[in-house]
């Protein structure tokens, strides 16, 4: 009995030391994968469990979106000068024309637009002579249909718009040969020098284009109709400044083709600098 008493006892405690000794290898393992100075940290692009000593992301949770663009309201000014008529009107009747404008873009999609320009003319019809000059204006605005998106590379425009213009005119007719049939005579007729203002309406489809950094080109078709004089007058000028030839049943066409010179701005180099990053 004793024998056996004693083989029992061996062996609960055999078994218990068995159980103590697999305890203490787990807890060990625990401890290892897990230490101390383990803590959890952010990243700038993730957040996970990670050790103090190596830094190692163990475990990366979620990923933090990249910041939107934001597209700033003034977004350049642009000074453009028009060469087409310059040399155009140099070679039709003795006629000399300059424009200048001045545009800003708002979004990228508004361009509030003010146009300034003068002309000079002295030409001799055959049947009399005609001499005007005058200085004109015109304020209204572009609409951007392309590549408006804060990240693009360049700045094209190509807008439609519209513009009310208006113009001083200084016009005298002179050496106008009449004839009476019925006499049979032949006299010349000159007019004093007349000044009216006229207005009209102009409708503007354009493309700029940039070429290099701050220089751009462009050109823009403009259809000008609706001529109306602020007062009646006996006899009308034949050639409005900023307008063309006038003829109240028909519109004119007129052509630009411009150099442009855009003023840099602040805004615009920072969003440059984010889409470079």
């Amino acid at each position: 009995m004793s024998i056996l008493r004693y083989t029992v006892i061996s062996s609960i405690v055999l078994l218990m030391a068995t159980v103590s000794l697999n305890a203490a290898v787990v807890a060990d393992t625990a401890k290892t994968a897990m230490p101390d100075t383990a803590k959890v940290v952010a990243t700038p692009d993730s957040i996970g469990v990670v050790s103090r000593d190596s830094m190692l992301v163990v475990r990366a949770d979620s990923a933090r979106p990249e910041p939107k663009l934001k597209s700033p309201v003034y977004q350049g000014a642009y000074i453009n000068v028009d060469i087409f008529n310059p040399i155009a009107t140099l070679f039709n009747g003795g006629r000399f024309e300059f424009v200048v404008s001045f545009d800003v873009s708002l979004w990228q999609r508004l361009f509030p637009a003010v146009e300034y320009g003068m002309m000079f003319m002295n030409h001799d019809y055959g049947t009399h002579k005609y001499k005007s000059d005058g200085l004109f204006v015109k304020l209204g605005a572009n609409y951007n249909f392309l590549n408006y998106k804060p990240d693009r590379k360049k700045d094209h425009v190509f807008g439609v718009g519209v513009r009310y213009g208006f113009s001083n005119v200084n016009y005298t007719l002179s050496d106008a040969l009449l004839e009476n049939l019925y006499w049979k005579e032949s006299t010349y007729m000159t007019n004093e020098k007349r000044n009216v203002n006229v207005g009209w309406l102009e409708f503007v489809i354009g493309v700029r284009v940039q070429v290099y950094k701050s220089f751009f080109m462009g050109v823009n078709l403009q259809v000008k109709a609706f001529p109306h004089f602020y007062k009646k007058e006996i006899d009308y000028p034949v050639y409005i400044p900023g307008f063309g030839a006038y003829n109240k049943t028909s519109a004119t066409f007129g052509l630009e083709y411009i150099l442009s010179y855009q003023i840099p701005y602040k805004k615009k180099q920072n969003i440059v600098n984010k889409i470079n990053k």
